[in-house]
C-alpha cells in the first residue's frame, strides 16, 4: 500500500490581496466599459430620434400640402360640376325654347296655308301619349280666325269620359292633371295657343272620349264644342 504524502502550500497574504485587486480592477473596467457603451448607444439612439423627428416633420408638411391640394381639387370639382349642371339646365331650357319656336312656326305656316280652317274658334292637333310612369300626356291647339286678328281672351273646358268599373263616368282636366287648378282654362292669344300636360287616370277607368269646348267670356253661347275618340 502506497503512502499518501501531504502537499503543504505556504500562506502568502500578498497573493490574496493581489488577486482581489486584479478582480476589483476588472470589475471597474467592466463597469466603465458598460457605461461607455451605454453612452454610445444612447447617443446613437438620440441621433436616430432626432433624424426621425425631422423626417416626421417633413412628412407632416408633405401630407398637409397634399391635403390642401386635395381640398382645392375637390372645390374645383364642385365648382366645375355646378357649372356643368348649370350649363346642362340652360341647354335643356334652350332646347325646349327651340322646340316650342319650331312648333309655333309650323303652326303659323299651317294656319296661313289652311284655307279650310273655320271662322271663329277651333281645336287642332289633339295628341295623347302613354308615358313610362303610366300617365297620359296631352297636347292640343286652340285656334281662332277672325276678320280682325287681335289678341282675345278665351275660356276652355276639357273632359275625359268613359267607363269606371263598368259604369259611365266623366272627369274634368282639373281632376286628372294636378297642374290645372280649375276650369275653365283662361287663355289669351291672337292666332293660337298650345296646351300640354299629363293626366293621371283613375284605377279601373277605361277612357273613351275627349270633349273640348271654347268660348269667348263675354258670350254665353259656346263657340266650339267637339268630341274626340280616345286614341293613344
Amino acid at each position: 500500500m502506497s503512502e499518501v504524502k501531504s502537499i503543504v502550500l505556504p500562506y502568502r497574504p500578498q497573493l490574496a490581496y493581489l488577486v482581489a485587486l486584479v478582480f476589483a480592477a476588472l470589475m471597474v473596467a467592466v463597469f466603465f466599459f458598460g457605461k461607455s457603451s451605454e453612452r454610445e448607444t444612447l447617443k446613437d439612439e438620440m441621433q436616430e430620434k432626432a433624424r426621425l423627428e425631422v423626417l416626421a416633420a417633413r412628412l407632416e408638411a408633405t401630407v398637409a400640402s397634399h391635403q390642401q391640394q386635395l381640398s382645392r381639387l375637390e372645390l374645383n370639382l364642385k365648382v366645375d360640376s355646378a357649372a356643368l349642371e348649370s350649363t346642362r339646365q340652360e341647354m335643356i331650357v334652350l332646347q325646349k325654347s327651340i322646340y316650342q319656336r319650331d312648333e309655333e312656326l309650323k303652326l303659323y305656316r299651317e294656319l296661313l296655308q289652311d284655307g279650310s280652317q273655320p271662322n271663329g274658334l277651333s281645336v287642332a292637333d289633339l295628341k295623347l301619349n302613354l308615358l313610362d310612369d303610366g300617365r297620359v300626356s296631352y297636347r292640343w291647339v286652340a285656334r281662332q280666325k277672325t276678320e280682325k286678328m287681335k289678341t282675345l281672351s278665351v275660356s276652355a273646358k276639357f273632359w275625359v269620359s268613359g267607363l269606371l268599373d263598368g259604369k259611365e263616368a266623366r272627369f274634368t282636366l282639373a281632376e286628372l292633371d294636378p297642374e290645372v287648378e280649375k276650369l275653365p282654362l283662361k287663355m289669351e292669344f291672337k292666332y293660337f295657343s298650345i296646351s300640354r300636360g299629363a293626366m293621371t287616370l283613375p284605377d279601373n277607368f277605361e277612357p273613351r272620349q275627349v270633349r273640348i269646348t271654347l268660348r269667348y267670356p263675354w258670350m254665353e253661347k259656346t263657340q266650339f264644342d267637339q268630341k274626340y275618340d280616345w286614341k293613344i
